[in-house]
């Protein structure tokens, strides 16, 4: 998945279009003026003011707002599971209830007087636990991260524009562009220093023993694999997971594995996440003859992300830095 630097401001363009329709690019940095409404994966929400109330339904949506330093506009986060916050937002996680290990429940979300429940994949919405109309008829307002909306690709430019969305929510537009800064000099130094570096096949393994899931094309983890100059040998399918074959990845034959885990497994909380899924998934890999030839495997090439570096979100910098590093050592000497 290579993109031009037209495909790329196609993109961007694109989602912040299906983020917003009341606020040009130009105004980014600019005090919010309210009402202002978002459009978000097919639902329009007018805001009066900034919330005061907020809930978070995912690991990287929970991180997004602690970077942008709006724990004091929180009333809880949910689904972080067993999973660590990454070491610059702890302090800041510390001031925020945790409904849930994993996602905030109707109750719950009543419980907190929630008036902003932002979700950062489709798994914090859904009819098992509770759809966006429904929240939305109880008062609460929703949100989603934009990748989940499986439009296209995603990448750093649609990450920039979320994070532009919910800054313009919270009228903190300058922390949004200090962020974005932030994130966007990092990426950049990653990529100056693989600019001469030739990337090398990688399989995104998400689980599964009889039928291998994979992290797909329209995906962020996706996009960082492919900026760490590596080439998602599944990246050419245009959603966001899936089942593959065994057959399928041993005649793709990756040299590196990335293995793909979160801190549940059968929506339960398991007591080490890395051990119980991540060594437990390269576990599985090893022990599948069908790919033992691949020179992932004979080479012992394996990377491990967890959901929260993998979902987009701040740290998928970290992930973009963990893998290049992993992949193309001779690069960061």
């Amino acid at each position: 998945m290579t993109f031009t630097s037209q495909t790329r401001y196609v993109l961007a363009l694109s989602a912040a279009l299906l983020t917003s329709v009341t606020f040009s690019a130009a105004s980014w940095a600019e005090d919010t003026q309210y009402p202002v409404t978002i459009e978000n994966c097919g639902y329009e929400t007018t805001f009066d003011a900034a919330p005061t109330h907020a809930v978070t339904l995912s690991n990287n949506a929970t991180e997004l707002m602690l970077a942008l330093g709006l724990e004091d506009h929180m009333a809880g986060t949910s689904y972080m599971a067993n999973l660590t916050i990454s070491p610059e937002y702890a302090e800041a996680y510390k001031k925020v209830p945790i409904l849930s290990p994993l996602v905030a429940t109707t109750e719950q979300l009543i419980d907190a007087e929630a008036d902003f429940v932002y979700a950062g994949y489709p798994d914090g919405f859904s009819k098992k636990r509770h759809s966006r109309e429904q929240l939305q008829d109880l008062g609460m307002k929703t949100h989603m991260n934009t990748e989940g909306c499986n439009l296209g690709e995603y990448g750093f430019e649609e990450l920039y524009a979320e994070i532009r969305t919910i800054a313009k929510i919270f009228n903190v537009n300058d922390r949004g562009e200090a962020l974005i800064g932030d994130l966007s000099a990092r990426v950049s130094d990653v990529e100056e220093k693989l600019k001469n570096v030739e990337p090398i096949p990688v399989f995104l393994f998400n689980g599964g023993e009889s039928a291998p899931n994979a992290v797909l094309g329209n995906t962020m983890h996706s996009t960082v694999v492919e900026l760490a100059k590596g080439k998602n040998i599944f990246g050419d399918m245009p959603k966001r997971y899936g089942t593959v074959s065994w057959e399928q990845i041993a005649e793709r034959n990756p040299t590196f594995i990335d293995v793909f885990y979160s801190g549940t497994a059968s929506g339960k909380v398991v007591d080490n996440p890395t051990k119980d899924l991540g060594d437990v998934r390269i576990s599985i890999l090893k022990s599948n003859p069908t790919i033992a030839e691949t020179t992932a495997i004979k080479q012992d090439n394996f990377v491990m992300i967890d959901s929260v570096m993998g979902q987009p979100g701040p740290s998928s910098v970290h992930a973009l830095e963990r893998l290049a590093k992993a992949f193309h050592p001779e690069a960061f000497k």
